[in-house]
């Protein structure tokens, strides 16, 4: 009886769960090496962080959704090492080391968020690439509108009040546009001393429209819905700078200007995996 061709997949995401799936009939032997037990959904990601959605809705187990592939098993581990001449794979959980042979290697390993040589802007202005970065989101937001409860200096409760959101794509449209309906339908009756309507939501880009991948209709159409709901778009608008306070940013006409603001979105950019 030969030996099942061995394929190892690294990474669970939509990449590594679809190629696994895609070798269901194949006589091959499937080890998928993933950094969480789920599956996520990350175009949903902006929902979990605004309240609407849990995290279980939007990450399905791994093992779950490949319970069914009698070819395919999953294992969670950080990958360390990869040996293209010996053909195995090395990954880590907490002290236990292990090594996978191969026969063929899929890299799917996904890609996270780029802060374009500033990380530490990431303090302060966190990205939204997995649930926990979500979660983190989850409590600045609610947190920032319970602050604002609670404060009486006027200067203060404007910073807390105003939301920032850093990059115009996909992710942040969606953000800056479910912040505004949070705020303005959500939460609107929910508190006795502000008024959630009154929140300040800004979604900046240095590009020159907004969604700048997607062709020019859909931007201005997106743009002028932003807009009907309250979001104020600024465009051709570079951030300089990031604090626990507030966002420096650099106009068009080359003047600098800051924004007070508690709470910061990062949906600017993504990088390749470190692997």
């Amino acid at each position: 009886m030969t030996t099942p061709h061995r394929v190892a997949i690294i990474g669970s995401g939509f990449g590594g769960l679809f190629s696994a799936q895609s070798l269901r009939t194949a006589d091959v032997e499937i080890t998928l090496i993933g950094r969480t037990t789920h599956h996520l959904f990350q175009p949903l990601l902006y929902q979990v962080a605004t309240g609407i959605l849990s995290p279980g809705s939007i990450a399905p187990s791994t093992r779950e959704v490949l319970a069914s592939q009698k070819n395919a098993r999953v294992v969670l581990g950080d990958v360390t090492h990869i040996d293209l001449a010996d053909r195995t794979v090395t990954h880590r959980l907490l002290d236990h080391e292990t090594v996978t042979p191969y026969d063929s290697l899929i890299v799917a390993a996904g890609a996270g968020q780029s802060y374009f040589g500033n990380d530490h802007f990431a303090e302060y202005a966190p990205g939204m690439k997995s649930i926990d970065d979500a979660l983190e989101l989850r409590g600045r937001i609610f947190g920032a509108f319970e602050l604002a409860e609670v404060t009486t200096d006027p200067d203060e409760l404007a910073s807390i009040m105003t939301f920032v959101v850093v990059g115009a794509g996909p992710t942040g449209v969606e953000m800056a546009g479910q912040i505004a309906e949070l705020s303005r339908r959500t939460l609107r009756r929910d508190f006795r001393h502000i008024d959630p309507t009154s929140a300040r939501v800004i979604l900046l880009d240095a590009a020159p429209k907004v969604l700048p991948t997607f062709g020019d209709r859909l931007g201005v159409n997106a743009r002028r819905e932003l807009e009907r709901i309250g979001v104020e778009v600024h465009l051709d608008t570079m951030v300089t700078g990031v604090d626990s306070t507030g966002i420096e940013v650099r106009d068009p006409d080359g003047t600098t200007r800051r924004i007070n603001s508690l709470c910061k979105v990062w949906a600017a950019g993504v990088q390749a995996s470190p692997l």
